[in-house]
């Protein structure tokens, strides 16, 4: 089994339906196609780059992208559409097979229990990091919740969730035919998103044909992870959790639909129907702990948020850079506690320079 989706014993279907990430260990683009499977030959240069890299080359006929000639730190990023992902394990699988002795081919895995989804993974974890990973439940049929449904459950209130936000969209044409139905818990900008949506509207507008559209509802939960979470994620199902559990544990812990059978909501009890969605799983929490800041870390914060605002200023008053001297001694003044103490790591003997400043 590759194991880029998994079948659960309620009917659903779990799956993988995006992974993006980047990698400092692989220095350039021939490098990078050869380590996914693909000849060099089959992925185009375009005219332009995207989020900072120069240069985007993307593979013919499939949402695969690479990204490349960057800054020094950057590396090369590496994105992979959910459609595109069982051709890729196919092509990963040819670069980890070897021929035998005895006319036969064998694929080496580091472990022999790893399905080419995990093995993949485990690579990715070698040379980078992941910075996305959608996991996502399909059901074919609609046989648990619609997504006119979910409103239902929304507009009661009849929801828990860690989500502090949700949206309702919907689409239609000017003759009133619709076109597409999703709800979004969370925002983009977080490492945690959730949507579920009209998979059978989406596939109709893709459709070139009758014949292509889907014959029955379907409708799509998707958890889209970034950054610390998406590792996590991928690092659970390199261990050897379930995909399908893996995927119910994440959605139980951020959203449950509910009966209000007590005055505390959070005690409230499952709606009967939502327990056998999610099927007998407890609640996996993508913690991330929190890392020990370092005056390195203020820096490049300081770089990525403050300074082009503070350059416009400097150019704005004709190069002067009065807008710091002569802020500088309150703002060392208005120092944390905490703020102090990662400068005295790095500069033991500054206080005494700026002692009337700190009393």
């Amino acid at each position: 089994m590759y194991g880029n989706s998994e079948n659960l014993d309620n009917s659903l279907t779990a799956s993988i339906d995006w992974i993006a990430f980047t990698s400092t260990i692989i220095q350039n683009v021939s490098e990078m196609i050869a380590f996914l499977g693909y000849p060099a030959s089959d992925f185009l240069l375009l005219s332009r780059g995207a989020n900072g890299y120069k240069k985007m080359y993307r593979l013919e006929g499939s949402p695969v992208t690479i990204l490349s000639d960057g800054n020094e730190d950057m590396g090369i990023h590496v994105v992979i559409g959910g459609s595109a992902i069982p051709d890729l394990l196919i092509h990963f699988k040819d670069t980890i097979t070897y021929d035998t002795p005895f006319g036969s081919d064998a694929v080496c895995l580091s472990d022999l229990n790893n399905s080419i989804m995990i093995e993949f993974l485990q690579q990715v974890r070698r040379i980078g990091w992941l910075t996305r990973f959608d996991l996502a439940v399909d059901d074919h049929g609609a046989h648990f919740f619609t997504v006119d449904d979910v409103c239902g459950f929304l507009d009661r209130q009849d929801v828990v969730s860690k989500f502090w936000t949700y949206r309702d969209v919907r689409e239609s044409t000017f003759t009133r035919e619709d076109t597409g139905h999703t709800v979004y818990f969370g925002s983009r900008q977080s490492e945690v998103m959730l949507r579920v949506y009209d998979k059978q509207l989406e596939q109709n507008q893709r459709a070139v044909s009758p014949e292509d559209m889907p014959s029955e509802p379907w409708v799509r939960w998707e958890i889209e992870l970034k950054n610390d979470r998406a590792n996590i994620a991928a690092d659970f199902l390199i261990q050897r959790k379930g995909l399908g559990e893996i995927i119910m544990e994440i959605l139980n812990n951020y959203v449950r639909l509910i009966v209000q059978d007590d005055s505390n909501r959070s005690r409230c009890s499952s709606h009967p129907l939502w327990e056998k969605f999610v099927g007998m799983v407890g609640r996996l929490r993508l913690y991330v702990e929190a890392a020990d800041k370092t005056i390195e870390e203020k820096k490049r914060w300081l770089i990525r948020q403050c300074l082009p605002t503070i350059a416009g200023v400097i150019i704005a008053d004709g190069g002067s850079f009065d807008i710091i001297t002569q802020h500088f001694d309150d703002a060392v003044s208005r120092m944390s506690s905490s703020l102090r103490n990662l400068v005295s790591e790095k500069n033991p003997e500054w206080s005494y320079d700026y002692d009337a400043l700190l009393t």
